[in-house]
């Protein structure tokens, strides 16, 4: 081998090493930026975050979570919640209220609190299921449902609405929910609770499909075996294919996080315990 045909070797061996290293990273970065962020939804630990949501926030962090869901804020000025999430170390990822609190006269007001905290998402978690139950209710909510999302657009805001198990009944032959979501414009986040899903009856995994790129918000609740209350997500007693459904979530969904909400415990325990259990179970997946 001459001189130039060695060099040639060498320099095509160095960028083949080189093309390997810059690879095999590329593949390690393409693995980490496919784990989705994980929440938790405050209202699961609502006894704690009452007394001393400054502590709870700590003891979020703790566990593993990096960003947190709120469903009111315990009387606190919305300065003092941010001062506190960035002690943490989290994100406010989005919040639950109500309807009134997206109209005339008190929009400008939540979407002033929530920017403070640096969150964007205002989801609507009480008060619909009677009024989508029909078709003219649905439709109407529907309605006033993009009104408030054209608004939320222009002030840099998202809405979405969260799904409870009374949100399934059957409506002209599709769910109430299913029915809302092809009315509604295609930035209102559908953010589907699974455990709440099941427990009214209807199939998570197919209606999760049913929406892509809608599913931007997923809360993750265990679905009990009759007779077994407490189960913790992906734990005895969880009947959820999670790893089922995780996959459909950031395949198909659009999934952007993912929020525990822990609503109960096994006795002998108590739900600080049982949040922690459930990031254990979500690492043990390999899902964080």
């Amino acid at each position: 081998m001459n001189r130039r045909s060695f060099m040639k070797t060498s320099l095509m061996a160095a960028a083949g090493c080189a093309l390997g290293a810059t690879s095999t990273l590329s593949v390690a970065r393409a693995q980490e930026k496919k784990l989705v962020p994980i929440a938790l939804q405050v209202y699961s630990l609502r006894d704690y975050a009452s007394k001393d949501l400054r502590g709870t926030l700590k003891e979020i962090a703790k566990m593993g979570y990096k960003g947190v869901e709120f469903a009111g804020y315990y009387g606190h000025e919305a300065k003092d919640v941010r001062k506190w999430l960035d002690e943490a170390g989290l994100q406010a990822i989005s919040t639950h209220l109500g309807v009134p609190q997206l109209l005339e006269g008190q929009f400008d007001k939540t979407a002033e609190f929530e920017k403070t905290l640096g969150n964007r998402r205002l989801i609507v978690a009480s008060g619909l299921s009677a009024s989508c139950a029909t078709d003219a209710g649905n439709q109407m909510t529907a309605y006033l449902f993009n009104e408030i999302a054209y608004k939320a657009a222009k002030a840099g805001m998202q809405i979405g609405f969260h799904a409870h198990f009374n949100d399934f009944s059957d409506v002209n032959g599709k769910t109430a929910w299913e029915l809302f979501f092809s009315r509604t414009r295609a930035d209102i986040i559908a953010q589907m609770d699974v455990g709440n899903c099941m427990h009214g009856g209807a199939d998570p995994y197919d209606l999760v499909a049913k929406l892509p790129g809608r599913g931007k918000l997923m809360h993750l609740k265990a679905e009990n075996e009759k007779g077994k209350g407490g189960a913790t997500l992906a734990s005895e007693g969880d009947v959820v294919d999670w790893n089922r459904m995780l996959d459909i979530a950031e395949n198909i969904g659009g999934v952007e996080w993912y929020i525990v909400e822990q609503e109960d415990c096994r006795s002998g325990s108590n739900l600080m315990d049982a949040c922690a259990e459930c990031m254990e179970n979500l690492k043990k997946l390999g899902k964080a």
